[in-house]
């Protein structure tokens, strides 16, 4: 018999079956590494939206700024031809003119204007406050409140009519005639600066940017007229020039707020005598003005008060109410600043029925 054959026998031991983590975990983190980058594409959305929204407000106020300063601009240019031509500035608004070049810089600012009003401090006289409102010429429309369109929709060039929660913005500038101006009668110099071109004129006018409104609406309608004929300063007698400056100024801004006016007196110990005062005769002599004269005379009044300093004016009297500039203070006359003057006098000698008025040199006499 032949020898039995070996067979060598390789030993199958059973195995834990190995588990798939290995590849479970590379799932997980190809998940995990989606999820980061939609996360990050989502912060980067976020942070480009509002970069875009923040860089919309920057130049929808950038674009504010620039069209108020522009509106009162035209007011500055008129002041500074009056005061070549010899006439006290008094910045008055003009709608047509600041409008313009309110519209005019708006656009240039890559905006719309949308809204304009002008207010003052001088019962709503001079409208020398410009408030203006501006949107911007690209809006983002995702930014509105139904989110209705994609972030980078900025498909908007300022003629549509939805109104976005961005990209809009308003400001408030004022301009302000010189102090410290004199007139010689061959024109005026203000801070020791002769005025004799518009350059100079407009460097003595300033525009700026404030914060807040005036406290009165403008209304150019605000003065009822006596209707009696406008009078020169060659009709008041030698009345001296800051006092004429002012009775030319009072012409302009009030044109025929009184019946007729009367300046220099001969041998008068007051200010009549110097040719510093003119009284403005708002009913005939010994009358008593009707309500709405009476109303418009304190228009006048406070004007005058407000003005004061700049116009040269020392001090007016009005129905039993004197107000000095060396001794009152600024305000509303007659209920918060003047004191009683002429209470017993007829209505003539209590300036019941005229508005007496002293500018120039010195104090009020």
């Amino acid at each position: 018999m032949g020898q039995p054959r070996t067979f060598l026998h390789t030993e199958r031991r059973s195995r834990p079956r190995r588990l798939m983590g290995r590849d479970d975990d590379g799932q997980a983190g190809i998940l995990l590494l989606f999820a980061l980058t939609l996360a990050m594409l989502a912060l980067t959305v976020l942070f480009v939206r509002v970069g875009a929204a923040n860089d919309m407000r920057s130049q929808a106020q950038t674009a504010a700024d620039a069209t108020a300063l522009a509106a009162v601009g035209a007011i500055q240019d008129s002041a500074a031809e009056d005061l070549v031509n010899g006439v006290f500035p008094m910045p008055v608004f003009d709608e047509d003119a600041a409008r313009s070049r309110a519209e005019e810089y708006a656009r240039a600012n890559g905006a719309v204007l949308t809204d304009l009003r002008a207010s003052d401090n001088s019962l709503g006289r001079n409208g020398n406050i410009v408030r203006v409102e501006v949107r911007g010429a690209l809006c983002q429309k995702e930014l509105e409140e139904d989110g209705s369109r994609a972030w980078n929709d900025v498909v908007c060039d300022g003629e549509d009519e939805t109104a976005t929660t961005v990209g809009n913005a308003s400001a408030i500038a004022i301009v302000h005639g010189p102090t410290q101006c004199q007139n010689s009668g061959n024109g005026f110099s203000c801070e020791g600066n002769a005025i004799d071109d518009i350059a100079t004129a407009r460097n003595m006018i300033d525009v700026n940017l404030i914060d807040q409104e005036g406290e009165y609406a403008f209304n150019p309608k605000a003065v009822v007229f006596a209707g009696g004929a406008v009078t020169d300063c060659a009709s008041l007698g030698q009345v001296h020039p800051i006092m004429c400056s002012v009775h030319e100024i009072l012409n302009e801004e009030f044109g025929k707020f009184y019946l007729n006016a009367g300046g220099y007196r001969h041998l008068d110990p007051g200010d009549h005598g110097r040719g510093h005062a003119v009284d403005y005769m708002v009913t005939e002599i010994g009358g008593v003005p009707t309500d709405e004269m009476h109303q418009n005379a304190l228009v006048v009044a406070n004007w005058l008060i407000q003005n004061a300093s700049e116009l040269g004016v020392k001090g007016l009297i009005y129905n039993r109410t004197i107000w000095n500039i060396d001794v009152d203070s600024v305000g509303s006359f007659p209920d918060q600043v003047g004191r009683p003057h002429g209470t017993t006098a007829d209505n003539t000698q209590g300036h019941v029925d005229h508005i007496h008025v002293s500018a120039g040199p010195g104090r009020m006499l």
